[in-house]
């Protein structure tokens, strides 16, 4: 039976964002649409690696074995940029990454241990990138953030560029085109999704009380997958209150609405200052 994810599959790592204006994605007030966009792959669990077949210690060298890593932001990572990918018009199959002595690592449509390899080698590679033991794993079961991820995948030639939204506005203006990788604290009360898919409740300033009251389990990075319900005014401003959006989460198929889960574009703009975007481009 699924009893919900535990405290391993956290961890997230702040850091100063460049100051590149010029890779800032903000909303112009233009007409925003409800969209889903499909994630080529299957949904991930950063936890149970044994039930699923995985080694680390077969994957990446000097890993300790681990039943559950705290890769949020590869898993999160992953499923963005073989969405992306795929969206290019490339073939999923020729989407590689080079982890030197350990091996070349790719993705499957269809077979989730394969991609969950991935997720883990690129959690190494994106880790690796501090120059300080402490900040990376191995050996340590660190974190990451959104921003060293979308550096990893530059790195490995598996992307150009990337942008970055400074709120929530932004972030709907990218799902226009596209899946965003989504950071920000996790709380305790959102650890069961409700019966309609939602982590937050209505979305209102007393239910993120209610969040924050819970307590912090841990720093969190999902994929924003689409806008299940818009609300815009003819002069562009958008009622966050009532606009949706619905979240890839890395925490199995048996999470929420089939892996995915429902948040209200309000929360993440109650909680703004604690909250980041990115997206790759290709």
């Amino acid at each position: 039976m699924y009893v919900g994810p535990t405290r391993t599959k956290f961890g997230q790592v702040q850091v100063a964002e460049p100051l590149r204006f010029d890779l800032l994605a903000m909303h112009d007030g233009g007409k925003l649409a409800e969209v889903m966009h499909d994630i080529p792959i299957p949904v991930l669990d950063q936890e149970d690696l044994h039930a699923q077949g995985i080694d680390v210690t077969k994957l990446v060298s000097g890993a300790a074995d681990a039943d559950a890593l705290g890769s949020c932001t590869c898993n999160a990572g992953t499923a963005h940029i073989a969405e992306r990918w795929v969206a290019a018009g490339k073939n999923l199959s020729d989407l590689k990454l080079n982890a030197g002595t350990d091996g070349i690592f790719g993705l499957s449509a269809t077979d989730a241990k394969m991609d969950e390899e991935f997720a883990i080698v690129l959690y190494h590679l994106t880790t690796d990138q501090t120059g300080i033991p402490s900040q990376e794993w191995p050996p340590t079961d660190c974190g990451s953030n959104g921003l060293f991820v979308s550096q990893m995948l530059i790195s490995q030639g598996l992307a150009s560029s990337y942008k970055s939204a400074p709120n929530v506005s932004g972030a709907l203006a990218l799902l226009q085109t596209g899946t965003v990788m989504q950071g920000g604290p996790w709380f305790n009360s959102w650890m069961t999704p409700d019966a309609n898919g939602f982590v937050d409740g209505d979305g209102s300033y007393a239910a993120v009380q209610e969040a924050m009251n819970s307590g912090v389990a841990g720093g969190h990075e999902t994929l924003q997958r689409g806008i299940t319900q818009i609300a815009q005014t003819a002069n562009g401003h958008v009622d966050l209150a009532n606009t949706v959006i619905q979240v890839r989460n890395s925490w199995s198929q048996q999470f929420g609405k089939d892996g995915d889960y429902l948040l209200h574009a309000s929360t993440l703009n109650y909680l703004s200052r604690y909250y980041d975007y990115k997206t790759v481009v290709i």
